[in-house]
């Protein structure tokens, strides 16, 4: 008996998976089973019997009964004629499927480009059974194929945006029959840190000045994103005031780039805590005449 007519006894094409061999052997099974079938058993069970033949032979688990009759004169003749071996049945090699899933991106990574880590599910040959399809490997169940957790590294260009799509050639699902393994298809979703506030390409955090700098105006060295900035500090600057650096945010696809806006959070210097009381004394004596000299200008612009 061919291999295609175990195939029809399973009512599957030649061309059907380890997947789909399954699937139809355990619905036949059910509905066969003498079990179920209460008052019919002499008329199902050849039936059943013959389904769970043509399954264990498909999955490899049983061979196939080779039948050899005696041949007669005409076989005989075309023997001699052709003494060239059958060659076996294979089955073509089939590309495995794609595998999709989300990137997640940090927003030092999206504007100025890194490497990202993913972590995501697909599946390969069982590494219980090592495919071989074991109806009794408790991972798999004789599917051949089991959940995988992948990592894959993932090199990001400098501006990257949200639903950017990046292919890692034969990172998706294991091919059948020796085929090639699918991609993986990542989509980028940029992520913010608690430090850092987005609204579209647009990203904002707070940067510490001291308040002597902030008072005096000068030079503050703050560290956004990883990188280094100097940041110029007018005289008089605020707790909360904004200064914006323009074309330093995110990008779109379109490659409009939005804006870094830093907030100046006020703090004490650390050499406050070194002031005599006499400092202190001549510091109050300067704000409160500072005080005054303003209250006349306002009472003099009236």
């Amino acid at each position: 008996m061919s291999l295609d007519q175990y195939y029809r006894r399973l009512e599957l094409p030649s061309t059907a998976s380890p997947v789909e061999i399954k699937r139809a052997y355990r619905r036949l099974r059910a509905k066969y089973h003498p079990d179920r079938n209460k008052g019919r058993e002499a008329s199902v069970e050849p039936v059943f019997k013959r389904i769970q033949e043509a399954f264990e032979i498909l999955i490899g688990e049983r061979k196939a009964p080779v039948s050899s009759p005696q041949p007669g004169p005409a076989q005989t003749r075309e023997k001699e004629r052709d003494a060239s071996p059958a060659e076996p049945r294979t089955r073509p090699p089939m590309r495995g499927a794609d595998c999709m899933a989300e990137l997640f991106v940090p927003l030092e990574a999206a504007i100025y480009g890194g490497e990202v880590e993913a972590t995501y599910m697909t599946k390969g040959p069982c590494l219980h059974c090592q495919g071989h399809a074991s109806h009794r490997c408790p991972l798999c169940r004789g599917a051949r194929a089991a959940a995988q957790r992948k990592m894959q590294t993932v090199k990001i260009s400098p501006g990257a945006w949200d639903g950017q799509r990046y292919v890692v050639e034969g990172g998706g699902y294991a091919g059948v029959h020796g085929g090639a393994a699918g991609d993986a298809i990542f989509s980028v979703v940029i992520v913010c840190s608690a430090a850092f506030r987005r609204d579209g390409l647009n990203i904002a955090c707070d940067i510490e000045v001291d308040f002597v700098t902030a008072v005096l105006g000068g030079v503050v060295e703050a560290r956004v994103l990883g990188r280094a900035l100097q940041v110029n500090i007018a005289p008089n600057a605020r707790s909360g005031s904004a200064i914006r650096l323009r074309g330093q945010g995110l990008t779109d696809r379109n490659g409009v780039r939005g804006d870094l806006t830093l907030h100046l959070a006020l703090v004490m210097p650390a050499e406050a805590s070194h002031l005599t009381d006499e400092d202190r004394q001549r510091l109050h004596e300067m704000f409160a005449a500072a005080r005054q000299r303003a209250m006349r200008a306002v009472s003099g612009s009236q």
